[in-house]
C-alpha cells in the first residue's frame, strides 16, 4: 500500500490525526511508522514510552501492516 492511500483512508474513516503518526514518532498516545536507516518500523507511543513495536521489509508493507492493525482497533470491513 501507499502512503497516499493509507492517509486517505484514515481521513475518510475519520480516525482522529492525534491517534496516529506516518512521519516518525508523534507524542501522546499514538500508533507511529519510523524509519531507521534502511528498516521500516510500526511503534505505539505512549507517552513517550514504546509499548509495541513490529519490524516491517520494506515501506509499502509497513503502510499495509498499519492498516490491518487500525482496521482491527476500529472494526472495520475491508476499504
Amino acid at each position: 500500500m501507499k502512503k497516499k492511500t493509507l492517509l486517505q483512508i484514515l481521513v475518510s474513516k475519520h480516525v482522529p490525526e492525534s491517534s496516529y503518526s506516518l512521519n516518525g514518532i508523534k507524542d501522546g498516545e499514538c500508533l507511529c511508522i519510523i524509519k531507521e536507516d534502511s528498516s521500516w518500523k510500526i511503534v505505539h507511543n505512549s507517552r513517550g514510552k514504546i509499548t509495541f513495536s513490529e519490524s516491517c521489509a520494506d515501506e509499502e508493507e509497513c503502510y499495509e501492516r498499519f492498516y490491518e492493525i487500525m482496521k482491527h482497533d476500529y472494526g472495520w470491513n475491508d476499504i
